[in-house]
């Protein structure tokens, strides 16, 4: 038995649970989660401060995920990723319609299948680098260099757990994304 309880998300990471500290399943995503946090200090005030807050959020719920691996975790995590990615297409494109009901009644619906937020996520960030792109060349090469190098760590850490699981992989794209949220931030304050 764990701290948290029984360990019920629909997606598990590399990281060995409890090993560190008996209160936290997975001590270096955990840890790493923090980086988001930092990345958002710069941004907690002026124009895109939404933005800023919720990245903070990003962090949070990295935490609360990884610190428990329990599903109001999971859910917690998601949530403010999605609302991060929102929060920046809403600001870059003032176009960009609030998420139709019916995709929050999927996510709301699904939110134990980990592909169904998966999809959302990805759409979001292509969209994201897509508006990017055309207002940022330079910036944005940075910006999706992060987030690409980030997530070879993270599918390293989903599919060749049992060769890698002592680099703790999740813990570098912690760090890689934090590194891309604040690069498109940087962009977005300018």
């Amino acid at each position: 038995m764990s701290y948290w309880g029984e360990n019920d998300t629909s997606i598990s990471f590399c990281e060995n649970k409890y090993s560190e500290i008996y209160w936290i399943a997975e001590y270096y995503n955990t840890c790493s989660s923090f980086l988001y946090i930092l990345a958002a200090l710069p941004f907690l005030r002026g124009r895109i401060k939404k933005i800023g807050w919720s990245c903070v959020g990003v962090g949070v719920g990295s935490m609360m995920l990884h610190g428990s691996m329990r599903y109001y975790g999971q859910w917690v995590d998601e949530i403010s990723m999605l609302l991060f990615s929102y929060n920046t297409l809403r600001y870059i494109d003032f176009r960009f319609p609030p998420i139709p009901h019916f995709i929050l009644f999927i996510y709301l619906n699904q939110s134990h299948n980990f592909y169904v937020f998966f999809t959302l996520f990805s759409c979001m960030q292509l969209k994201i680098f897509y508006i990017l792109r055309q207002r940022y060349l330079m910036g944005t090469y940075l910006y999706s260099f992060f987030f690409s190098i980030g997530f070879i760590f993270w599918i390293l850490d989903q599919w060749m757990c049992s060769y890698v699981q002592t680099y703790q992989l999740h813990a570098f794209w912690h760090l890689f994304t934090s590194l891309s949220m604040f690069t498109s931030m940087s962009l977005l304050q300018n």
